[in-house]
């Protein structure tokens, strides 16, 4: 009998750090749209990290990607509590010297001019060049894939555009 109650306990033990070990799922999310495209990167077997509901009542998720240039494209996705909407940052693609202000402003104007959908912006703050897209929803199937359709888009089009900020990171 206590040979029995081992084996349960370190079943049990066992049990427990393979639920602790196991990745974030489509079921952790709250939202309708949220759970759509986490089912889709499952589907796609892409890693993410699941942030839950933020103090906006956003649900975060990040992503962390490689391209042909960059060795890591992160982005943060955010789903709107009112299901219509995701909005992605890509934050500090690069960070440059104040210096450079004037030349950075031109290259992202121009960056903005090529690149449909997907925005740069000067962060003043701390120097920095972020990409952002912003995408409506609808809360059903679709928004899962129309969801994924933009995070490609905008890991794409970072990838592609980093090249020509590259020169001016520090």
């Amino acid at each position: 009998m206590k040979t029995m109650k081992k084996l349960f306990a370190i079943f049990l033990v066992l049990g427990l750090f393979m639920g602790l070990s196991v990745p974030a799922s489509a079921a952790n999310a709250q939202y309708g749209p949220t759970k759509e495209f986490l089912k889709v990167m499952d589907r796609e077997d892409h890693s993410y990290n699941y942030m839950g509901i933020d103090e906006s009542d956003n649900e975060r998720v990040n992503v962390v990607f490689s391209g042909d240039y960059m060795d890591e494209i992160e982005v943060e996705i955010y789903f709107d509590v009112e299901l219509d909407s995701v909005s992605m940052r890509s934050w500090y693609v690069i960070s440059f010297d104040e210096a450079d202000l004037n030349d950075v402003l031109l290259l992202v104007n121009k960056l903005n001019s090529d690149y449909k959908y997907v925005t740069f912006v000067v962060d003043l703050e701390d120097y920095s060049v972020d990409a952002k897209i912003d995408c409506p929803l609808r809360d059903d199937a679709n928004a899962g894939e129309i969801a994924y359709d933009a995070l490609y888009y905008i890991v794409t089009v970072v990838d592609e555009a980093y090249p020509e900020l590259e020169g001016y990171a520090v």
